[in-house]
């Protein structure tokens, strides 16, 4: 068995400013650093094999200060991780571009491949299919390590809120929607069994908030939007970095 803890990065600039952070980056605010800090302690004590991160700034930012408690680990960034791009809306204030691409439209749209995207921005089809990779390449590590045969596995990942909860969306199930938001820092803990294709997915705990910051955004209930919903199935073939159906080498074979 293995442990996948994913955190969304710490806040950051642009979400106390209430402006849209996709594809554009700012830095983490000084609360949003003591935030990272709380959920590095959150975190110290348990044993990380493999830390995974998008390549933005905010996520290594986040991940820097999460990896202190950890100094033996190197982080992979996989370009999966990236938070989805919203074009011509990124940076611009967050209303504008609610308005242009309503939750309970887009959303659905995205997990089924369906949103052709907006300009300067990424079809559904694209976004998924980095994100897949992503996830492909977690699992696909994990099962070349043969922790099944050789004990847990805590690994670490650190991304952003549009991409993780399309992640577990696609992984666990629709209801996610209906669970508590995603925090800067949240941290949504599975439990996978990497023998299995899919890695059988089991949510331990959904979007705890060690710091207790809170949301920068409105909430409201969209839940009954994924009602007949089918997403696209995960694509597992295909690892960032690996070969098609690939892995990496075990110790016994290097």
């Amino acid at each position: 068995m293995a442990t996948i803890y994913l955190v969304r990065h710490g806040r950051t600039v642009l979400n106390e400013q209430r402006r849209t952070q996709g594809a554009v980056d700012s830095p983490l605010t000084p609360e949003g650093r003591v935030g990272a800090e709380i959920c590095r302690d959150y975190l110290a004590d348990v044993r990380f094999s493999h830390a995974y991160f998008s390549p933005q700034g905010r996520v290594q930012e986040t991940g820097s200060i999460l990896l202190q408690a950890h100094p033996g680990i190197t982080p992979v960034n996989l370009t999966g991780l990236r938070e989805y791009n919203y074009g011509i809306y990124d940076g611009g204030p967050d209303p504008m571009m609610h308005a242009a691409l309503p939750a309970e439209q887009h959303l659905p749209a995205v997990l089924t491949g369906a949103h052709p995207g907006v300009p300067g921005g990424i079809t559904a089809r694209e976004y998924l299919a980095d994100v897949d990779g992503a996830i492909a390449r977690v699992m696909a590590d994990l099962r070349a390590l043969g922790q099944d045969a050789h004990g847990e596995a805590n690994v670490l990942v650190v991304s952003h809120g549009m991409t993780l909860m399309t992640i577990m969306a696609r992984w666990v199930g629709l209801e996610i929607y209906s669970m508590a938001p995603m925090a800067n820092c949240a941290v949504t803990t599975v439990e996978v069994t990497p023998a299995a294709v899919d890695g059988a997915p089991r949510l331990l705990a959904w979007a705890e908030d060690p710091a207790n910051q809170g949301i920068t955004y409105s909430v409201r209930d969209i839940s009954d939007a994924f009602k007949g919903v089918v997403p696209v199935p995960i694509d597992w073939e295909h690892p960032e970095g690996l070969p098609a159906g690939g892995r990496l080498a075990t110790r016994a074979e290097a």
